[in-house]
């Protein structure tokens, strides 16, 4: 009996390891065909208009702020972004449709229906030449169904003495849905101008729960309005 137990324990441990080995290999496969929807952009989405671009900067590096609108009455899921930053020359300096990026970074898990969303990706590499942003918004499918419920709470800025400005609070998963790298976008406005932008990937928050999160601006919050969303990244 102690042999046979031994025997069942390292099947059912092999098991264990292939299944994780098999969702190491999907998520990789995920990354890939999102980085692959992004530079294969080649012309505007006809649901999703880019209202604005707004490229920042600061000591750790450049962030750019994409304002995406769904002009249709139904949300729109895994929306591809393609941005690309120039010098004054016109000469690229960076784009995020490359191989490996993640994919909250050149795409838009959810964008509501006849709703606006600022998208960032706040990992290009500190450039001083860099001079403009572009964004491109690629055609996306619909959202199936209702989508689950998140709201953010209680956000407010801070300031840590290493990091610098940043932002925290809690996201409230309101549905039965656990999310998986639920994305957590916030800009700071003064003016009706976006001064600094940051976001947080949240690895899970489970359902009916709340989880607390916290990010680092890109740019200076200082007096500026705080807007944070959480857009569902898990649907089904």
């Amino acid at each position: 009996m102690l042999a046979l137990t031994g025997c069942e324990s390292s099947q059912e441990k092999n098991a264990q390891l292939a299944r994780a080995a098999k969702a190491v290999e999907a998520k990789a496969l995920a990354k890939g065909a999102a980085a692959a929807r992004a530079s294969q952009i080649t012309h505007p989405s006809t649901k999703v208009t880019v209202a604005g671009v707004t490229l920042l900067r600061s000591s750790e590096g450049l962030a750019t702020v994409v304002t995406l609108h769904n002009r249709t009455a139904t949300a729109l899921r895994e929306v591809p972004v393609k941005v690309t930053v120039r010098d004054a020359r016109g000469r690229q300096l960076y784009t995020n449709a490359t191989p490996g990026q993640a994919a909250p970074l050149v795409s838009a898990a959810l964008v509501p229906a006849h709703a606006t969303l600022d998208w960032i990706d706040d990992q290009i590499p500190p450039e001083s030449a860099a001079a403009s942003a572009s964004a491109e918004a690629g055609e996306a499918s619909s959202a199936p169904g209702a989508a689950p419920l998140i709201a953010v709470q209680g956000a407010h800025v801070i300031e840590d003495p290493t990091n610098g400005p940043g932002a925290e609070g809690l996201v409230a998963n309101r549905s039965a849905l656990t999310q998986h790298e639920l994305v957590v976008y916030a800009v700071a406005e003064r003016a009706g101008k976006v001064v600094a932008a940051g976001r947080a990937v949240l690895p899970e928050a489970s359902a009916n729960s709340t989880t607390r999160f916290q990010l680092f601006f890109i740019g200076n919050p200082q007096g500026g309005k705080l807007l944070v969303t959480a857009p569902p990244s898990t649907l089904r």
